[in-house]
């Protein structure tokens, strides 16, 4: 399909429009991530984990909020960190985050997995998550260590 070069979806296909005035077609949305990035990145570094950024291989009607997540592997357990908006009924509401830990591991039945999960900031601004990040991470790690197949319903 060949769209008019006035069509939005032509720049999103092709690149910015080389223009030295600003406009909403060259301006990067800024993420409310920009500042906990480098923390969340040096993290999953530190941990062998991957820092995934709001879900690239979903389809793009499923991407419509921001998120983050470090994911990795211990002993057979899946575990992640993640920090996503709060989900209504009425759909996102990026004025109230929460960070939640999670474990998991797939199994071969309905379901296909057993979990385990746990709320450590539930419906807050996301300035709290930003504020005390470090020692969010810390308790999220210190937490995810203890977790085994056994704790997994």
């Amino acid at each position: 399909m060949r769209l008019p070069r006035n069509d939005w979806r032509y720049w999103n296909l092709t690149g910015p429009i080389k223009t030295s005035r600003p406009n909403y077609l060259t301006q990067a949305k800024l993420s409310v991530f920009r500042k906990i990035d480098p923390i969340l990145e040096s993290t999953a570094k530190q941990l062998g984990a991957e820092l995934s950024k709001d879900r690239l291989d979903y389809h793009e009607s499923l991407r419509t909020f921001e998120e983050r997540r470090i994911d990795w592997e211990k002993d057979g357990v899946r575990k992640g960190i993640i920090i996503q908006p709060k989900f209504t009924l009425k759909g996102v509401d990026s004025s109230f985050w929460r960070l939640v830990n999670v474990a998991w591991i797939p199994i071969e039945k309905p379901g296909g997995k057993k979990t385990w999960s746990k709320n450590l900031i539930l419906d807050q601004p996301f300035e709290l998550i930003e504020n005390k990040l470090e020692l969010l991470l810390k308790e999220s790690i210190q937490i995810l260590q203890d977790v085994t197949v056994h704790d997994l319903t």
